[in-house]
């Protein structure tokens, strides 16, 4: 072997010793990235990206309330996370509802408790960013009432499916996701299917060490089709909302709060509807 030969080996080792070194590399633990994976700046109101590292707990409280003129709907979610791997993780929610009203009308009481598996299939980084996209399924089972109004449940299991992708810096983090709530009929009655388009942006601020402080921006649209209730179509029921949520961002090695408050800067809704003008939105969690 002459010595071209050996400097052209050489240098390929060279190339392929960097590409995987550079396959290993990843962010440095500051900004975004200063704390494990649950404890991370995430979405407030947008579904999914709650994949936490195996064998992590998390006990989580959301709560939420809508406010119109004549109406409101509030919600209580208490609910844990459970890393099964490092890419997948289990999130189990038992809501209830402490009080809601539509002009005369009142109601309270359980909502559908759910289960939901969220899937990493993709994820990937390097020595300034990291990017992760997700597969999510959740099955709800009809443990709230249809029949109340406004009711607290949908009367019979729904399921949804959906995707996310995030990318994320150390001082920046944007993300969005798209996904679909497919409701079952029972007793001639199905509330309408939604589909879910969502879209977020985060920004990091300096923080005291071991601490995270961000501040989140997201765009959440729903859009629902009619409610078949006894048959009939409900040309009440359905339409277009979006709403802007923007939200503080405070974490520490345990602990997670973040609180919100959202606007509909888009409602279009069909026949004769209750407005809602405002929602305040609060996480509190504890890793275990």
């Amino acid at each position: 072997m002459t010595r071209k030969h050996l400097a052209i080996l050489l240098c390929l080792s060279t190339m392929l010793a960097a590409e995987e070194k550079c396959k290993k590399e990843e962010p440095p633990e500051c900004g975004n990235f200063s704390l494990p994976t649950s404890q991370c700046p995430g979405p407030l109101v947008s579904f999914g990206q709650n994949v936490v590292d195996k064998g992590d707990v998390s006990l989580y409280l959301f709560a939420n309330g809508f406010y119109g003129k004549h109406n409101y709907l509030n919600d209580i979610y208490p609910g844990i996370v459970w890393g099964i791997r490092d890419d997948l993780s289990l999130f189990l929610n038992f809501p209830f509802s402490p009080g809601n009203k539509d002009h005369d009308d009142r109601s309270k009481g359980l909502e559908d408790f759910s289960a939901e598996l969220e899937w990493a299939f993709y994820s990937t980084s390097n020595a300034v960013s990291y990017t992760q996209a997700t597969l999510v399924g959740n099955i709800a089972f009809p443990t709230g009432s249809g029949t109340k109004v406004p009711n607290t449940g949908y009367g019979s299991v729904s399921f949804f499916v959906g995707t996310t992708l995030n990318y994320s810096t150390v001082n920046w983090m944007v993300f969005t996701s798209y996904g679909a709530l497919l409701t079952t009929t029972r007793h001639k009655t199905k509330f309408g299917d939604q589909i879910y388009y969502e879209l977020g942006l985060e920004r990091y601020f300096p923080s005291p060490c071991g601490w995270i402080y961000a501040l989140l921006l997201e765009f959440d649209g729903i859009y629902s089709w009619k409610d078949r209730l006894k048959g009939e179509i409900d040309p009440d029921s359905g339409g277009n909302v979006i709403y802007l949520t923007p939200s503080l961002w405070i974490s520490s090695k345990r602990f997670i709060f973040q609180f919100g408050v959202g606007y509909p800067i888009v409602q279009h809704l069909f026949g004769h509807q209750s407005k809602k003008f405002i929602s305040f939105d609060i996480n509190i969690g504890v890793k275990l």
